[in-house]
């Protein structure tokens, strides 16, 4: 992504802060408690970190539980208590909550999402902070440094899962930006994989919404990947994130990895290369609808870097 378009979603973003920022200034003692400490120099943490808070202190003023929304109001000012820690990629939270909470459906239903908090990033151990802390390493490592170090900040580890698992779960969402939810393996290179993947997604949704775009419902463009069609701005975002996941496989295929890793990656490299040739001809038309010229061709150009990374002829 071009330094321009990096600027005016960072203003983007700064503007979002501020209008999340003058609401929580009307609660009781908001308004004496500024951003500092890690949060205060990192615009990616604040940006993650400032929706984590709106939507905390929501549920907690519906609770009417006044002194723990003091306490969280606090972490704009000292995140030491979410113990951060230190990657390549910038300072990232973690949270490994219990495995119903975001596994079993009804637990889901009432919160869809891990919301930070001191005793939410306690869950998190050594073992996961090393797990992640690798996975970011690499992904820096691969070519996808400002992907990660932009777009994430916020890690919830989910379930342990095996590389040849069908059922493997990750997502993010436009109420928590910078965070995602994953399932997880106890190999750290499939863990890079998931996390350029979300960060990709965090990515396009600010892009998209900095040039306040929007797509005609009616369209629809079929997408490889799922066997279906696709509105718009989800055909996009999956071009986007599965290039990157692409570009990444390629790259892992030949990193210094193990041998059964490198032959996965290399599978996978092939697979979504040839998704993105077979969707080539509903892409030429789908991409017409960014009306923005530069961040059509910042889509198309990391498109058409999977197309040449391989033929199917």
């Amino acid at each position: 992504m071009s330094s321009t378009l990096a600027e005016q979603v960072d203003k983007y973003r700064e503007q979002k802060i501020e209008r999340l920022d003058a609401v929580l200034r009307n609660l009781p003692g908001g308004d004496n408690l500024v951003w500092d400490g890690l949060a205060a120099a990192d615009l990616p943490l604040r940006y993650a970190l400032a929706h984590h808070m709106f939507e905390a202190v929501s549920q907690l003023a519906q609770r009417g539980d006044a002194q723990a929304l003091q306490a969280y109001l606090v972490l704009r000012s000292d995140q030491t208590p979410l113990k951060p820690i230190a990657t390549t990629a910038g300072p990232v939270l973690l949270a490994h909550p219990e495995r119903n909470a975001m596994t079993d459906d009804r637990a889901i239903a009432e919160a869809p999402v891990a919301v930070v908090s001191p005793a939410v990033c306690a869950t998190a151990d050594d073992k996961d902070r090393a797990l992640v802390t690798d996975a970011l390493e690499t992904a820096v490592r691969s070519g996808f440094g400002a992907t990660v170090s932009r777009n994430s900040r916020v890690i919830v580890l989910i379930a342990e899962r095996r590389p040849t698992d069908t059922t493997i779960r990750s997502w993010t969402t436009n109420a928590l930006p910078a965070t995602v939810h994953l399932d997880y393996f106890a190999e750290h290179f499939y863990v890079s994989r998931d996390l350029i993947h979300e960060a990709a997604h965090t990515e396009l949704n600010d892009l998209f919404a900095t040039f306040d775009l929007a797509f005609p419902g009616d369209a629809k463009f079929y997408a490889p990947w799922l066997e279906t069609k696709r509105p718009v701005f989800g055909f996009l975002h999956g071009t986007w994130a599965f290039s990157h996941v692409a570009l990444y496989c390629q790259w892992l295929s030949t990193a210094e990895a193990p041998i059964e890793v490198r032959a996965l990656a290399g599978a996978m490299h092939i697979k979504y290369a040839e998704h993105m040739h077979a969707s080539r001809k509903h892409f030429d038309e789908a991409i017409k609808l960014v009306s923005v010229p530069e961040l059509a061709e910042v889509i198309t150009q990391c498109r058409d870097l999977v197309l040449d990374s391989h033929s199917t002829q």
